[in-house]
C-alpha cells in the first residue's frame, strides 16, 4: 500500500524526534527521515515512528538518565506529599496533588534541555520571590482549611485544580531562564513586586478588612506595578518585547502575593458578618456550619478565579498594550527611540 495524505504525520513525528536529538547527534536525525522514506505502507511508517520517538526520549546519554531520575523524584515527592496533606488536610490533597505533578512534569522537561548559563543576581532574587508567593499562597489556605474546613471544602474539586494549575503555571514562567534575558527586565519586575507587596502589607495593617477582603486594591497596586515594569524595562533596553517581558513577569509575581495577603487579612479579621441581603437569605440554605466557612469559601473561590487568574491575565494584557503603544510611536518617529519618547 502506498502512503497517503496521512501518512505525512509519521513524517512530522520523526522530523520533531530527529529536531530534539542533541547537536552531535544530528546525522542519526537525518538518517532516520531518509529511512522513513523506504518504508511504503501506513503501519509500518507509523511503528518506524513510534521507534524514532523512543530513541529521542530514551537516547542513552547524561540528559537521559536525567530526566529519568527527575521523573521518578517528581513522582514520587508528589505522592509523599499528596499523602501527608490527605492525612493532615484532606481538603487540600487535590491541589497539593494537582501541583506536585505539574511541577515534577516541569521539573523533567526543563532536564531534557541544555544547560543554560548560571543564574544572574536577579534571576536568584525572582525565583526565590516566586518560591517564597507561591508558599505563602498555599499556607493562607491551608490556616483557613485547619481552622474552618467547611470553608475549603470542594466537592467538585474545580477549584483546587484551578488554584493548582495557576501556581504551577506561575512558577514554571518565573523559573524558566531564556538566552540573552536582560537584567534590567528581571531587576524591574522584582522591584515591582516587592513595592506591590510592601504597600499590601501596608493595606493588611491599616484597612478594615471587608467580608471580601482587600481585593479591591489590586486593580491601583498592581495596574501602576505591571505599567512602571513594562514601561521602565522598554525604556532601558530600547526593545518593546522585553518591557512585555517585565510587566508579565511582575504579573506573575504579584498574583499569589496579593491572594496571600488577601486571605491572611480574611483570617485575621477574626468576626464574620452577613452584610448584604443576599446573603442573609442565603446563608440559612447553603448548607455551611457558620458564618465564617460560608464567607470564607465564597472569598476563597473568588480570589482563586479572579485573583489568580482573570486580573493576572489583564495586567498581562496591560503590559502589552503599553509596549505595543510606545512600540507604534517609535514607528512614527522613526528617529526615535523608546527613551527619547518617554522624556
Amino acid at each position: 500500500m502506498t502512503p497517503g495524505p496521512r501518512d505525512d504525520v509519521p513524517a512530522r513525528i520523526v522530523a520533531a524526534a530527529a529536531a530534539w536529538l542533541p547537536a552531535h547527534r544530528t546525522d542519526w536525525g537525518r538518517a532516520m527521515a531518509a529511512e522513513l522514506a523506504q518504508v511504503r505502507d501506513r503501519a509500518g511508517r507509523w511503528r518506524f515512528a513510534a521507534g524514532a520517538v523512543r530513541v529521542a526520549l530514551f537516547l542513552p546519554s547524561g540528559r537521559s538518565r536525567r530526566m529519568l531520575a527527575v521523573a521518578l523524584a517528581g513522582l514520587l515527592a508528589s505522592a509523599a506529599a499528596t499523602a501527608a496533606t490527605a492525612a493532615g488536610i484532606p481538603d487540600l490533597a487535590w491541589s497539593v496533588a494537582v501541583l506536585g505533578v505539574l511541577l515534577g512534569g516541569y521539573a523533567t522537561f526543563r532536564a531534557s534541555r541544555p544547560r543554560l548559563p548560571h543564574r544572574t543576581a536577579p534571576g536568584v532574587m525572582i525565583a526565590v520571590l516566586a518560591l517564597t508567593t507561591v508558599a505563602a499562597a498555599i499556607v493562607s489556605v491551608a490556616r483557613i482549611a485547619v481552622a474552618h474546613p467547611a470553608a475549603a471544602a470542594d466537592n467538585t474539586h474545580v477549584f483546587a485544580v484551578l488554584f493548582a494549575a495557576a501556581l504551577a503555571g506561575y512558577l514554571a514562567f518565573a523559573l524558566t531562564r531564556s538566552r540573552g534575558q536582560a537584567r534590567v527586565v528581571l531587576w524591574w519586575a522584582l522591584g515591582t513586586a516587592l513595592a506591590s507587596g510592601a504597600i499590601w502589607t501596608v493595606i493588611d495593617l491599616t484597612t478594615p478588612v471587608t467580608p471580601v477582603g482587600i481585593t479591591g486594591y489590586l486593580w491601583p497596586v498592581g495596574a501602576a506595578a505591571v505599567l512602571a515594569a513594562s514601561v521602565a524595562a522598554a525604556a532601558a533596553t530600547g526593545d518593546a518585547p522585553a518591557g512585555a517581558r517585565a510587566g508579565a513577569l511582575t504579573a506573575v509575581l504579584i498574583a499569589p502575593m496579593h491572594f496571600a495577603a488577601d486571605l491572611t487579612a480574611l483570617v485575621q479579621a477574626g468576626h464574620y458578618t452577613l452584610t448584604t441581603s443576599y446573603d442573609v437569605a442565603a446563608f440559612p440554605h447553603s448548607g455551611y456550619p457558620d458564618v465564617a466557612s460560608y464567607l470564607l469559601s465564597d472569598a476563597m473561590a473568588g480570589d482563586v478565579l479572579v485573583g489568580l487568574v482573570l486580573y493576572p491575565l489583564v495586567l498581562c494584557l496591560l503590559a502589552l498594550t503599553a509596549v505595543t503603544l510606545l512600540g507604534e510611536s517609535i514607528g512614527r518617529n522613526p528617529g526615535g527611540s523608546v527613551t527619547s519618547m518617554l522624556r
